[in-house]
């Protein structure tokens, strides 16, 4: 990338209060003498702003070499978009969302790579894609959909039950809905409703809005948006949670009771009753899983 005068800047759009720290090395070429290089260190980058990474030289054409972007927050995600301007013309030349520990730089002769929190380059496999034949738009399944029974199982066990079904999730993956399929029996006089994302240790992450009486009938998959996309920070296991308050809980889609149950109750325990007792909010955390329906149930995040 070359910059061509004082009016030629790269910039940095931020959409977050994060902590981005920038390191951005270059080289001046003047006239015919021999390059001289520098580089240049903007201050740490807090807020949801436009910041300038480097100008132009007033005579000299100005080369970027290499650039990075480090998001040192402990824990606030960002989107980061590099642009170019002339002072009238506006170019985006990338953009990317950083999680905390994440960089996003660029090598003269490589172009613009994305490091995750271990200093490993993401692959070009988007994060977004499922790993097998899911329903449309779906990033992950809680089973895949081609060796899924779909038994009629009573998974919310009752009433005001918070059910965790487990579920794999890969670091960068947004999850922005969830479906959940009934089975033979509908949801009769529901009052209250939620879908909800917890992480390994139970705390809630993200859940829905409270669908509280809306109609849900037999043989019927729901699909409901998150009040806020999550976006993964780590790879490996979550639980998506199912809780209805209803005079008939729905019964959802799912594999065939488990003879003994004693490998599924296994730590990390596979699916399970937790909290009771809900009416129009949810745990955070939720109980520990009581692992007594011996049942997994089919449910996708999209």
């Amino acid at each position: 990338m070359f910059l061509n005068g004082t009016a030629d800047l790269l910039r940095a759009i931020t959409d977050a209060a994060s902590d981005i720290e920038v390191a951005v090395d270059y080289a001046d070429k003047i006239a015919a003498t021999e390059p001289t290089g520098d580089t240049n260190y903007p201050a740490s980058i807090t807020t949801a702003t436009t910041t300038t990474l480097l100008t132009g030289h007033a005579t000299a054409l100005r080369k970027v070499k290499n650039l990075t972007l480090h998001n040192n927050h402990a824990t606030v995600s960002c989107l980061i978009r590099i642009d170019r301007t002339n002072g009238t013309d506006v170019s985006e030349v990338c953009h990317a969302t950083l999680l905390a520990t994440e960089t996003l730089a660029y090598t003269e002769g490589r172009g613009w790579y994305h490091l995750n929190g271990n200093g490993a380059e993401y692959s070009d496999v988007p994060v977004n894609e499922p790993e097998y034949l899911s329903i449309s738009g779906a990033i992950a399944e809680t089973m895949p959909r081609e060796i899924c029974t779909e038994t009629n199982t009573v998974a919310p066990t009752a009433s005001g039950t918070l059910f965790l079904q487990a579920i794999k999730l890969r670091r960068g993956q947004i999850v922005t809905n969830i479906s959940f399929f009934s089975a033979t029996t509908a949801s009769g006089t529901p009052t209250n409703g939620f879908f909800a994302l917890y992480d390994s240790a139970r705390n809630l992450l993200a859940q829905t809005a409270n669908f509280t009486t809306e109609a849900w009938a037999a043989t019927t998959i729901k699909t409901k948006a998150l009040t806020a996309a999550y976006t993964v920070s780590t790879t490996g296991l979550y639980y998506v949670g199912i809780m209805v308050t209803a005079t008939t809980i729905p019964t959802l889609k799912g594999n065939t009771a488990r003879t003994g149950g004693q490998l599924a109750s296994t730590a990390p325990i596979i699916a399970g009753a937790s909290t009771t007792g809900l009416t129009t909010s949810l745990p955070n955390p939720a109980a520990a899983i009581t692992a007594n329906s011996l049942v997994t149930v089919w449910a996708a995040i999209t």
